[in-house]
């Protein structure tokens, strides 16, 4: 009974953790533009004098950086965001090859290494002239999307206007180039090699990379081929394991050479999804990892994932309408039909975290350009991946043949069940800000977090499937599987989180002042976001300091979010009068300024600046 209770208030606590960590918002405000620097200035040159109807030519886009002042690279970093051009929608123009080049890689803070631009650069830009465009002058406008930063702040993203007088003239008018020198730096159709500082940090990474771009096709395409292999054995993957064994484990009457044909089609699925995934990327240029973070479509993959954990853990099955498997059937059987179905799912899941490699195919094929090896290159790939599927749904078959005695299978389902459910609460953890709240890396958190587990294993009763018990065992059950979920995602996500003292934040100013007021505080507000590399840097080199931590519990810490821009991050940065990040303001209760700190600030630093306000 003992036990019992501990778990009951065990799931009280984590549903409380929870509630306490969506804070409030924000009422919206109309505010004016935030305050800017300048830091950037670029122009647009032709490669002709002139544009004849239907012809072709090149842009290039000069970009000239201030002193002290970096932009990122494209592609960028991790969660940094990328130096770009932005095409307008035009009848008269199309836009092809764009060349990036080639950023310098500096070590960033807690983010790593990442490459950025400085001092100048030029893109250049492949464009064609309809032939329908009418004989005038015209400008044509592009936009440049960028983040400039220096060590110590990151400014908010900027977009600016860049326009390109051009002249259009009849077919008999003459053209001759222009601007040879700045043209004659750029290289289209050869992809730019990223910098890299030692041979152990270029790795397999590396040689698919100069493989793809040397002309060794043979060599290329076997490295994708050993990408997609390597790409089968990381944990973003696992979840297809259980899904594959549930589609051909349930085939009893199936023999060997079926279940093998059914896991080509599976895989053949897969193959689709992607191959498809690198057309696209070769004809609009996108950056993967870009879509990938889009919180709707990473909602869409984790709502998957749930719906499957749930279906293994046998809440419900995951069955095409009996109609439906008619028709499948009457058209030669719902078997291949429905494996063929579930592979192109698989590839949606497996989508977010497939490896570098992939990124690095991905990077290659936008930069080429090229429908043809887009496809093949993506198809190479997903074959090394499906190995493993293949060999897992040939031999699923003989699963039925295993004594059933024990209920070990259902063991078996519902771990596979939440393990699944777990990841996709890893994956929402970026789009949902409370799930953060969970993640420590901290002995405490870890043995709340195993006892949940213990306790979950044990509620949940996992020899019994969900749907074969009485109602109030499903919700004893359902409890467990929740308790077992939210540890197993406090132990995964932890492990990955900066070790060191943790400060206890408020997500929201009004929330912050109304504590500060009640309890006689003062308040520091920290103003950051997920692409501000110093912002990183304050988290984990200062804020984490033990003796940091200590001084600044005696105040009402305020985390202020502003990587996505927003109604009330406009009007938070009006507020405050924040120009850029990371920016750290102490307060009073009553909201007057004590001190104000733009960029990073050491750990010693800030103890010293603590000090001071203390004396006032």
């Amino acid at each position: 009974m003992m036990k019992t209770n501990l778990c009951w208030v065990l799931l009280i606590v984590l549903s409380t953790v929870l509630s306490i960590n969506a804070g409030g918002q924000l009422a919206d405000l109309e505010v004016p533009e935030s305050p800017s620097v300048e830091t950037l200035s670029a122009k647009g040159y032709l490669s002709v004098n002139k544009v004849h109807p239907g012809s072709r030519f090149q842009i290039a886009i000069v970009i000239q950086i201030a002193e002290g002042w970096h932009v990122n690279a494209n592609p960028a970093g991790k969660n940094l965001i990328p130096t770009e051009v932005l095409f307008p929608e035009t009848s008269d123009f199309t836009f092809g090859e764009v060349v990036y080049p080639a950023g310098e890689v500096l070590d960033i803070a807690s983010i790593g290494k990442a490459p950025v631009y400085h001092d100048e650069l030029i893109i250049g830009i492949q464009t064609g002239l309809r032939e329908t465009a009418s004989l005038q002058k015209t400008t044509l406008v592009l936009q440049l999307r960028y983040q400039a930063c220096r060590d110590e702040e990151c400014l908010f993203p900027k977009t600016v206007s860049i326009p390109i007088p051009i002249e259009v003239v009849e077919l008999e008018t003459p053209v001759r180039n222009a601007n040879n020198a700045i043209f004659a730096t750029l290289k289209f159709g050869i992809s730019p090699e990223i910098e890299r500082t030692t041979d152990d940090e270029m790795g397999i990474i590396g040689i698919i990379e100069d493989s793809l771009s040397g002309g060794r096709a043979w060599l290329a395409f076997l490295l994708v081929f050993a990408g997609g292999v390597l790409t089968s054995l990381t944990p973003c993957v696992y979840p297809l394991i259980p899904i594959t064994v549930s589609i051909f484990g349930a085939n009893e009457s199936e023999g060997l050479l079926k279940s093998f044909l059914l896991s080509i089609i599976y895989v053949l699925g897969i193959v689709v999804t992607y191959s498809i995934l690198g057309v696209i990327v070769a004809s609009t240029g996108a950056v993967f990892g870009q879509i990938m973070a889009n919180p709707w479509v990473i909602s869409v993959i984790s709502l998957i994932l749930v719906s499957l954990g749930l279906s293994m853990i046998g809440v419900f099955d995951i069955r095409l309408p009996s109609a439906v498997q008619h028709r499948l059937n009457a058209v030669g059987g719902a078997g291949f039909a429905g494996a063929f179905a579930m592979g192109t799912v698989a590839g949606v899941i497996a989508a977010p975290c497939t490896g570098p490699a992939l990124a690095v195919v991905l990077t290659y094929i936008a930069t080429t350009g090229s429908l043809f090896l887009g496809f093949w290159l993506m198809f190479t790939y997903v074959l090394g991946m499906g190995l493993l599927f293949i060999g897992i749904g040939t031999f699923s078959g003989l699963l039925s043949a295993l004594p059933r005695s024990g209920s070990w299978m259902y063991v078996l389902e519902n771990i596979f069940g939440i393990a699944i459910v777990t990841m996709a609460l890893y994956f929402l953890k970026d789009v949902f800000e409370p799930l953060q709240g969970l993640l420590r890396n901290s002995a405490i958190f870890f043995v709340i977090a195993s006892v949940a587990i213990v306790c979950g294993l044990w509620l949940g009763n996992l020899t019994q499937r969900f749907r074969d018990i009485p109602r109030v065992a499903q919700f004893r059950k359902g409890c467990g599987i929740l308790l077992a979920v939210f540890g197993t995602y406090m132990i995964i996500g932890g492990i990955q989180q900066p070790a060191g003292a943790e400060l206890n934040w408020v997500y929201d100013d009004i929330e912050g002042f109304d504590i500060a007021k009640r309890e006689g505080k003062l308040v520091m507000l920290d103003f950051y976001a997920s692409w501000c590399a110093a912002c990183n840097e304050l988290e984990h080199k200062t804020f984490s300091e033990t003796a940091v931590a200590a001084r600044l519990a005696n105040y009402v810490n305020i985390k202020l979010d502003f990587t996505h821009n927003s109604e009330r991050t406009q009007a938070l940065t009006q507020k405050y009068q924040i120009p850029g990040l990371p920016v750290i303001i102490f307060m009073d209760a009553e909201g007057n300024i004590l001190k104000r700190v733009s960029g990073f600030i050491s750990a010693e630093k800030m103890l010293a600046l603590l000090d001071e306000i203390e004396q006032q």
